[in-house]
């Protein structure tokens, strides 16, 4: 159990700034292996045409695997130290301002047990018998919260450890992937779960405007579903789009390996409609006459639940099923695009192409939900074919760049107009 006073006098800052270090390591060998690349292999097609050029090669390509598999699994230990500062931060000031709290209210806090207890002797009003109960309450929440951050910290970077040997891409992606996941989960941790609405309030209200917008962006279904949280907060959650952005998270997140929708060889574009539509209740773009097969309609068909046949048949327009066409639709019928900075849960992200690769420059191919935005700005994402739920954008950003060509990522804000 963490401590009062280890909280109390903790550093969280120390962690991520050793986050910072982490990733600018991680840079390092991303550059080195987009360098081997384009300036090794690459070069040596062109120049170097025979056995023992074909064996330079092999081993500058292997060379490069080693140094972006080191990338990635750099790139988890820097999230997850990221995660732990920024969730520690949190909970700590959320200890301090419950010990305000207790003082501003006539109590003594214990410095080092953390109790708060009367400083008089009763009988005491029945405003200090609450103050009392709930400054308790707020500081020993504080102590357990940083008890569990430190285990899922703590037992995440053991794990990372033991990838210091990994050079399989996907098997480094794997372990990224857990560390992304659990950056969202330490910030969770921080929230006071199983409190009554008296207590989460007293908790919301001693938070910073800074440390309530980064809950809002990082965990809106947890923080949404606390009874106590203002209903101007939940308003604020679910957005006024023309659709409820906290329910297309849940939704996404709660299907993200489930694939029963999907019907094509590519699903993402597929997943975020389905996410917009099914979880978030944004209602389809459709008429009476042209349907699935007027273009300018967001809309599908249930179809005849026979894969083989629903694949070919109409089922859904374009805009529906294709990221590019989808990204315009919701650009040329209400959304707009937004910066990466101002990216918030339930927003779409695209990813379009600007060099290299083997998809048309200029055009998104590949779509996914936005599921929470960490403290750092690290857009957080889920999404279908291949399935995968809180996604690191700055995670896999330089990789993807490496594997597909030079990408743009954009994040669009749908909202309804039709």
């Amino acid at each position: 159990m963490v401590s009062f006073a280890a909280l109390r006098d903790a550093d969280p800052a120390a962690w991520k700034s050793a986050a910072d270090d982490w990733v600018t390591l991680a840079r390092h060998c991303e550059q080195s292996a987009a360098d081997i690349y384009r300036r090794g292999s690459a070069a040596l097609d062109d120049s170097w045409r025979d056995a023992v050029g074909d064996l330079a090669a092999d081993r500058l390509a292997e060379l490069a695997n080693e140094y972006q598999a080191a990338g990635i699994t750099i790139r988890g230990v820097a999230m997850t130290l990221e995660g732990l500062g920024e969730a520690a931060e949190t909970t700590k000031r959320g200890l301090l301002a419950a010990v305000e709290y207790a003082r501003a209210h006539g109590l003594t806090v214990d410095e080092t047990t953390g109790a708060a207890y009367y400083a008089q002797a009763g009988p005491y009003t029945d405003d200090q018998v609450r103050a009392h109960s709930v400054a308790n309450t707020l500081i020993g929440e504080a102590l357990v919260s940083a008890t569990r951050i430190d285990q899922e910290a703590s037992a995440e970077l053991a794990a990372l450890a033991r990838a210091t040997e990994v050079t399989d891409l996907d098997e480094a992606n794997r372990y990224q992937s857990s560390a992304a996941r659990n950056q969202l989960d330490l910030y969770r941790e921080a929230l006071p779960i199983g409190l009554g609405p008296e207590a989460v309030r007293a908790w919301w209200d001693a938070l910073s405007p800074q440390d309530q917008a980064e809950f809002e962006r990082a965990v809106p279904v947890e923080l949404h579903d606390l009874d106590g949280i203002p209903e101007e907060v939940r308003d604020r959650l679910r957005g006024d789009n023309g659709y409820n952005a906290v329910e297309a998270v849940r939704w996404a997140r709660e299907n993200w390996d489930d694939l029963e929708t999907d019907r094509f060889e590519d699903n993402c574009a597929n997943f975020v409609s389905h996410t917009l539509h099914q979880g978030g209740g944004l209602p389809m773009k459709t008429d009476a006459f042209g349907g699935t097969l007027n273009d300018e309609n967001w809309a599908s068909d249930r179809g005849t639940g026979v894969d083989q046949v629903d694949r070919y048949a109409y089922l859904n327009t374009p805009s529906w099923a294709q990221a590019e066409t989808q990204r315009q639709f919701f650009l040329d019928n209400g959304g707009r695009e937004v910066p990466l900075s101002e990216a918030r849960p339930g927003d779409v992200v695209y990813w379009v192409q600007e060099g290299g690769g083997h998809t048309t420059i200029g055009e998104a191919h590949h779509a996914a939900v936005v599921t929470g935005v960490t403290p750092d700005g690290d857009i957080h994402y889920t999404q279908h074919t291949d399935p995968a739920i809180d996604e690191s954008l700055n995670g896999g950003t330089a990789s993807y760049d490496v594997s597909a060509g030079q990408q743009r990522v954009v994040v669009v804000r749908p909202r309804q107009t039709w």
